[in-house]
């Protein structure tokens, strides 16, 4: 079934929740749910909402929704990306100190200004925006003196160009902010706030009015029928859910260090866009046992 607060599939049959009445910070209770082979509660339409709304009453309830990892452009659903689609082969950016701040919880595509600093800012505003065209190791800004909002903008230069300025370097940063005769200007990076804890790559959302609110509250609940943010020190009761688990044992050859928590994050995170890329979007990918370095066979391996 298919919502226009946003879009998943939904299998046949509830997900499967459990409340738990006492009262932890977003993280304990992540952690909880973790600790018994599930994490806290996906949404993934009214059906689901619904049925956690009759579960807490009038309480504010934990579910995995947050917003970490807002400032990076990896591959993490709410992380920073370009209207191209094609991923940054620099992972450049150019954001003023305090940048970005997603002020009011409404500000998700990035303008630059003369001096070259990027902020973010309502995609809603109209605002005069930089082309590019070309490949991406040769492009070729275009200043566009003519206001539109971000989307705007971007079917514009889709149109007359290849799509709104993407920028990898220092030297391309310069050449679009010194063409620019206007002090904002929209470029094509933005992002898609708020994901889930457990992976499942959904975006179905149902704020209640004024949320997100300030920008700073990360961590997601839900209350009176709805979703709301909050601080993720505050302690609430929280709802988990339990997936149906697949284990899989994989082989990896590599000279990187697979002891090093990052490093390991990264593959996953590889693994979950190619799958993704395929139509599977209703998984979340994990290490159940740490990787062993496998020792060269001896011969009495062959007997």
């Amino acid at each position: 079934m298919w919502y226009n607060e946003g879009v998943c599939f939904s299998s046949a049959g509830l997900n499967k929740y459990t409340l738990v009445e006492v009262a932890k910070t977003w993280h304990d209770a992540q952690e909880y749910c973790r600790s018994l082979h599930g994490d806290l509660a996906t949404v993934k339409n009214m059906d689901d909402l619904n049925q956690l709304t009759d579960m807490t009453a009038r309480n504010v309830t934990w579910i995995g929704l947050n917003d970490f990892n807002r400032t990076s452009m990896d591959l993490y659903p709410n992380s920073w990306r370009w209207s191209t689609q094609t991923r940054s082969q620099t992972g450049y950016m150019n954001f003023a100190p305090g940048q970005p701040n997603y002020y009011l919880g409404r500000q998700e595509c990035v303008e630059i200004r003369t001096d070259g600093t990027w902020y973010d800012w309502d995609c809603a505003a109209h605002q005069t925006f930089s082309c590019f065209s070309g490949p991406s190791d040769a492009k070729t800004y275009h200043y566009i003196n003519q206001t539109l909002s971000w989307e705007s903008a971007k079917s514009y230069c889709r149109t007359h160009h290849t799509d709104l300025a993407m920028i990898e370097n220092e030297e391309e940063n310069q050449q679009v902010s010194s063409t620019a005769t206007n002090t904002y200007v929209w470029i094509g990076l933005y992002r898609v706030p708020w994901k889930w804890s457990d992976g499942t790559n959904c975006s179905f959302r149902h704020w209640l009015s004024s949320q997100p609110g300030s920008g700073s509250e990360l961590c997601g609940a839900v209350y009176l029928g709805g979703f709301v943010d909050h601080y993720c020190y505050h302690s609430h009761p929280f709802i988990c859910s339990a997936r149906k688990q697949t284990r899989i044992k994989i082989k990896i050859q590599s000279d990187l260090d697979l002891t090093n928590q990052t490093i390991m994050d990264n593959i996953l995170l590889q693994l979950s866009a190619s799958l993704a890329s395929t139509g599977n979007t209703d998984f979340n990918l994990s290490w159940s046992a740490p990787p062993q370095k496998l020792e060269p066979a001896g011969d009495d391996d062959n007997e």
